[in-house]
């Protein structure tokens, strides 16, 4: 694919818009281990997500005392961290949190399974590698989906804490969330 400043012009101008980084909400299916069933958070207009860095792992490799770096593989961060706004109920707050504390092992009532945490019964392959996040990248013109970013095999490790102050302006508080994941696609995957 070669492109050039006439191409880009044309791409903004033309049916392909500039992405507007404002414009996205989340759809996240994360497996509960209490229920035995999927939890699901659909469209859901989140603060900002940021998404992690890929690069290209190189090996030192010396020819003719020359050294140079070969590239050996992709190289994910495979952190992503969601920042969502905080409603009075606290839902998708204690739902993170009790995915958290399920996925590392506490004890609950029930026959729920731990995924991350090794016993007889283990549910990592049904559990972990089918939840997804969707970044859904939405449209100026008329807010529909137009691509979106896959996070597959996701789950949350950590919850940043919700910050009070009551010195502050009145605003709808946040709280931003750590999720590790095994890979991602977009639509347009492969067309480079």
């Amino acid at each position: 694919m070669s492109i050039d400043l006439t191409d880009l012009k044309n791409k903004l101008a033309g049916s392909n818009k500039g992405l507007r980084t404002n414009r996205f909400s989340i759809d996240l299916t994360l497996f509960n281990p209490s229920s035995g069933s999927p939890t699901s958070i659909t469209n859901y207009p989140a603060a900002a997500v940021s998404s992690p860095s890929t690069a290209i792992q190189t090996a030192l490799f010396e020819y003719q005392n020359i050294p140079l770096q070969v590239p050996v593989k992709r190289q994910n961060t495979n952190q992503l961290v969601v920042t969502f706004y905080t409603t009075e109920d606290l839902e998708i707050y204690s739902t993170l949190m009790s995915i958290i504390k399920k996925y590392g092992g506490e004890p609950f009532f029930g026959s729920g399974n731990a995924p991350t945490v090794f016993n007889n019964n283990n549910l990592y392959n049904n559990a972990i590698r089918q939840n997804t996040l969707f970044v859904n990248l939405i449209s100026a013109e008329d807010g529909s989906i137009i691509n979106h970013i896959k996070y597959n095999g996701v789950y949350p490790t950590q919850i940043i804490p919700i910050e009070f102050n009551s010195t502050e302006n009145d605003r709808i508080g946040t709280f931003s969330a750590i999720f590790n994941f095994a890979f991602t696609t977009t639509d347009n995957e492969g067309d480079a």
